[in-house]
């Protein structure tokens, strides 16, 4: 039987949980089903320095939870839709991973994206500042079965400015994973 991730998983730093979420299954209790993804597209965010993070800009909501103990859930708003995230690294300094992208496993729905997979999975803010795996409505899970999974990186989507890294990671030819347009 798959097991829930653990603190020590997410007690990493973002980009090596990034890279390390995909493949891995998010499951979300909804109406007495369980709806289980593989994680397929991620992105990592770190603190003060990173230009794209919510964390260089100031103390609020989304910076403060950034800090807090890893694997807890942030979730915070880009336009009308909820970004769902996990919180990384040590205590006290903000980092995190963002959700870009999950295939759905034993539901149909459109999750090509960080505000879809949301929608689909009914995430909303009732989730922030929880802890996954412990209230069971929501958790990942480590895929024993995983074939061997193609990762690539790339600058991550929709910032302003970013770091000189890519710090988009995402499963080779999946067609769950976002479509960015090419400029």
């Amino acid at each position: 039987m798959p097991k829930s991730l653990n603190s020590n998983f997410f007690s990493r730093p973002a980009d090596v949980v990034a890279a390390e979420l995909l493949g891995k299954v998010l499951c979300r209790k909804l109406d007495g089903k369980i709806l289980r993804a593989r994680i397929v597209e991620t992105e990592a965010y770190f603190g003060e320095d990173d230009p794209a993070s919510r964390a260089s800009k100031g103390e609020n909501k989304v910076s403060k939870m950034m800090r807090e103990k890893a694997g807890k859930i942030l979730i915070y708003n880009v336009h009308r839709f909820k970004m769902l995230n996990f919180v990384t690294g040590s205590e006290g300094e903000p980092s995190a991973v963002l959700i870009r992208a999950i295939e759905p496993l034993n539901f149909k729905a459109r999750t090509a994206g960080p505000g879809l997979l949301t929608s689909a999975l009914k995430i909303d803010d009732s989730f922030h500042g929880k802890h996954q795996h412990i209230d069971n409505l929501l958790w990942v899970e480590d895929e024993e079965n995983k074939e061997n999974l193609k990762v690539e990186r790339s600058f991550r989507i929709g910032v302003r400015e970013d770091l000189n890294i890519p710090l988009r990671f995402y499963i080779k030819e999946n067609k769950f994973v976002s479509k960015i347009s090419k400029k």
